[in-house]
């Protein structure tokens, strides 16, 4: 969907902003020389877009869905996040890569295309789809497990190290939203299983940045041009790892450990790149 989540919606209307919500399949292009705007005519004097969701679908909507975003970019529409950086973020296979390109901690990963069947897993592994969130359809591995029958979806292995001790009775990561390359809040997930992710029904708590992770989460947020963004780190043997990076987080679930108004920072920093954007033209 283009468009703005409902408490978003609400506070940039209090900002006097005028609001278009739209759905990706309400999108249609008439490619013709004599108008260089080739989408739904009420997007002509959209001078921001906050790109909320891009959902499932086949190869070829998906594409077509990010080729809209890349093209309106073109037209020098703000938007927030573009096409570029969800490619980066979205497929976990391209984010690891980046992270490893620029010399930012990540665990050790194994990426096959095809049959693993004689792979050796020298240490503990999560075998993880290379599309998806959320927690869904994420396989333990043991060290020395046999890979011979092993199937992923797609027929991509993505296999990320697990850091940590399977034995713990406790597993914990960090997500940081960040805006604008500032970390704004943090909060710990914490749960008995080794899937963290508060929908997948992990409790939350608060948790002040060290300087560390603050100069960890702006970094990667400037590798990967973030107008906003959540960053999942794990803390393991002192040292801090980036798990993922997600460019269209939601904010449900850190807002209850927050006095402070997400939406309400969100919306303020978003306004402000479309106003910088306005000013280059």
């Amino acid at each position: 969907m283009i468009g703005i989540a409902n408490k978003s919606n609400h506070t940039l209307k209090k900002k006097k902003c005028t609001v278009l919500k739209i759905k990706y399949d309400e999108l249609e292009s008439h490619f013709d020389k004599k108008n260089n705007f080739f989408l739904n005519q009420k997007l002509k004097d959209v001078n921001g877009i906050w790109v909320r969701f891009i959902n499932n679908g086949t190869l070829e909507e998906i594409t077509t869905k990010l080729t809209f975003l890349h093209l309106l970019e073109e037209l020098k529409v703000y938007i927030h996040n573009p096409a570029r950086v969800i490619e980066k973020t979205v497929d976990k296979v391209r984010t690891t890569g980046v992270l490893n390109i620029n010399n930012v901690n990540s665990p050790e990963t194994i990426v096959k295309i095809g049959h693993i069947k004689n792979l050796k897993l020298k240490y503990d592994y999560l075998l993880k789809p290379i599309f998806g969130s959320q927690g869904k359809n994420i396989i333990f591995l043991k060290k020395n497990q046999s890979t011979k029958n092993l199937k992923a979806i797609g027929n991509i292995f993505y296999l990320q190290r697990f850091l940590g001790d399977i034995r713990d009775k406790i597993f914990c990561d960090i997500r940081v939203l960040v805006s604008n390359h500032k970390p704004i809040c943090a909060m710990e997930r914490f749960s008995r299983n080794f899937i963290t992710n508060a929908y997948q029904g992990a409790s939350t708590r608060k948790i002040n940045l060290d300087k560390r992770l603050v100069e960890l989460t702006e970094k990667v947020s400037k590798i990967f041009g973030l107008g906003y963004g959540g960053i999942d780190i794990i803390k393991f043997e002192n040292e801090y790892y980036v798990l993922e990076v997600n460019s269209i987080p939601s904010w449900k679930a850190i807002q209850k450990t927050e006095t402070k108004d997400i939406t309400e920072i969100l919306v303020n920093d978003f306004l402000q790149n479309v106003k910088k954007c306005k000013q280059k033209l």
